[in-house]
Order: structure tokens, then C-alpha cells, then sequence
């Protein structure tokens, strides 16, 4: 009985440095290397498709993951990516940012994932998810052309 509580006491004692030596932060994005739905978006709304990518992409990309981890799953699901070169000095700019264009049925959609890091540690602080569409001859954002 002495050796059952010895062996019980010193596996809730290794539990529980696993579960803090990890710091809690997820290393890859979730659902990592399955396909990201960009929803219907040539019969939604363009404010519905956004809401929807916006809200994929916050699940997806969740803060603490891997910065790299995100981009390369971004580009397996056939978004360009390139690190910010923005010199403006103007707020936090993101470290990554991701685009996507398809055009289908005299339509063209534009996703954009930005990505932004903690401390440049590689770690994602937030994420920011925009989407566009410009159909027949819209200008951006549906306006004139």
C-alpha cells in the first residue's frame, strides 16, 4: 500500500511539471494541414463571407502559436506570404501578411491574413482577417470603378 501511494505521488507530481514546464502556448495552429474554408463566398454577402474568415482564421491561429507554423499552413492553402516592410512608424504593424485571390463567375475575392508577434519571439500575439470581393466592374469594396 506504501508503494502505491509513492508511485500515485510521484505521478501526479511529474503531471504536474508537464503541464507548466510547456508554458501553455500551442505550437502549431490548429487543424493544421487540413483544407482552410473560405466559405460560399460567391453567394454570401461580402460582410458574411468576412465575418465568417474572420472568425476561421481566430480559431485557427490562435495567440501563442507558432508565427512560422501559421504562415506555412497559410501556404499550403495557397496564400502568398511576405514578411511587413513597414517603415511608417505608424502603430504595431503585422510581421507576416498573407493574400489569396481567386476569380470565379466574373468575380475575383481577396482574403489577407495579417499575422503579428509577441516580442518577436515567433510567437502570434493576434491575428487580423480582412476579405474584399469585386464583381463584373465594382471597384474595390463595391464601389465605382
Amino acid at each position: 500500500m506504501r508503494y502505491a501511494a509513492i508511485a500515485l505521488s510521484f505521478a501526479l507530481l511529474v503531471s504536474a511539471c508537464e503541464t507548466t514546464s510547456g508554458g501553455g502556448a500551442p505550437s502549431t495552429p490548429e487543424n493544421a494541414g487540413g483544407a482552410l474554408d473560405l466559405g460560399d463566398w460567391r453567394h454570401a454577402t461580402a460582410a458574411d463571407t468576412l465575418s465568417q474568415f474572420q472568425t476561421t482564421i481566430a480559431a485557427r491561429y490562435s495567440a501563442g502559436s507558432s508565427l512560422s507554423a501559421a504562415a506555412a499552413d497559410l501556404r499550403r492553402n495557397d496564400f502568398t506570404c511576405a514578411a511587413n516592410n513597414d517603415s511608417t512608424g505608424r502603430g504595431t504593424p503585422p510581421a507576416q501578411i498573407c493574400r489569396r485571390t481567386v476569380t470565379a463567375e466574373n468575380c475575383t475575392g481577396t482574403w489577407q491574413v495579417h499575422l503579428f508577434e509577441t516580442s518577436n519571439d515567433g510567437r502570434i500575439a493576434r491575428t487580423r482577417a480582412l476579405y474584399d470581393r469585386r464583381c463584373g466592374n465594382e471597384g474595390l469594396l463595391g464601389g465605382p470603378s
